[in-house]
């Protein structure tokens, strides 16, 4: 019998170990001391440093590969146009989509119904797009223009932004900084301590001490592709591309220039967040 106590009470004394050693953790460092929070703001105004834009081109065949063509030629007098006004500041990324078209027909209760096989394909639709990016802004609005010419099926509006290695950023992270320290200040002064050392600082939203959330955003993509070989004519030539029926397609200064929009370069607000852990009455 003593045998069995024995026995049971190890078991719950080699339970109640294990269960204190799950409880333990790590002190948090400002538990133990007396510290100041302090979170810093900044926010400028900055002019944009890149611009982009989207245009799509349609085109409807009862081959695939003539729909491609046919999209794909006026994509290219495009990408000729964009070139010619871009010029270097200009980077192209294409895309191709193909949909096949099936002959629909109605049943006994009028609905229409198609039925998606090979044999019952009537037309295919091609879409042809270009992302474009800009990086002299102040040529956006005539690149716009260029791509707007040759009368695509879908276009975005022009998109300013700010590059993510621009002085500018670094500036007023350094001003959110220093606001940072100067609020750490003012709370030392107002509540009659002293302010000791510098114990965090973490770029982001706060507060220090609780849950951190992400700082600055780095979901944008650079898309770069290599330049196709056609000549960049000038503001004044007219710019001609070889269709797939050995047509050919122009555009013509004029054209473009009856596509010009007033496109005023909007300022970008940009702001940034810190926040920072004094010790306190050190």
């Amino acid at each position: 019998m003593r045998l069995q106590l024995s026995a049971i009470m190890l078991a719950f004394a080699a339970i109640g170990s294990a269960h204190a050693q799950d409880m333990t953790f790590e002190r948090p460092y400002w538990l133990d001391r007396s510290v100041i929070e302090a979170v810093g703001r900044a926010q400028v105004v900055v002019p944009a440093d890149e611009a982009s834009f989207s245009v799509t081109f349609r085109e409807v065949a009862h081959e695939s590969r003539e729909a491609m063509l046919a999209a794909s030629d006026r994509a290219r007098l495009a990408a000729a146009a964009i070139r010619s006004r871009g010029g270097d500041a200009v980077r192209i990324a294409s895309s191709a989509d193909i949909q096949a078209i099936y002959d629909e027909y109605r049943n006994r209760e009028g609905e229409r119904v198609s039925s998606e096989r090979a044999d019952q394909i009537a037309n295919y639709a091609v879409s042809v797009t270009l992302q474009v990016r800009v990086s002299d802004v102040s040529r956006a609005a005539n690149v716009r223009a260029a791509a707007m010419a040759v009368g695509p099926e879908e276009t975005s509006d022009l998109e300013y932004t700010l590059n993510e290695t621009a002085p500018s950023r670094l500036r007023v992270y350094r001003a959110a900084v220093q606001d940072a320290a100067a609020r750490a200040r003012a709370a030392a002064e107002g509540s009659g301590t002293t302010l000791g050392r510098l114990l965090v600082l973490q770029e982001g939203q706060g507060p220090c001490l609780g849950r951190w959330q992400s700082g600055v955003s780095r979901d944008r993509q650079q898309v770069q592709s290599t330049p196709s070989p056609m000549t960049a004519p000038g503001d004044d030539e007219e710019i001609v591309v070889t269709g797939s029926s050995i047509r050919r397609l122009r555009l013509t200064a004029e054209d473009i220039a009856r596509m010009q929009l007033p496109s005023d370069v909007p300022p970008l607000e940009l702001s940034a967040q810190v926040c920072a852990v004094y010790a306190a009455g050190q």
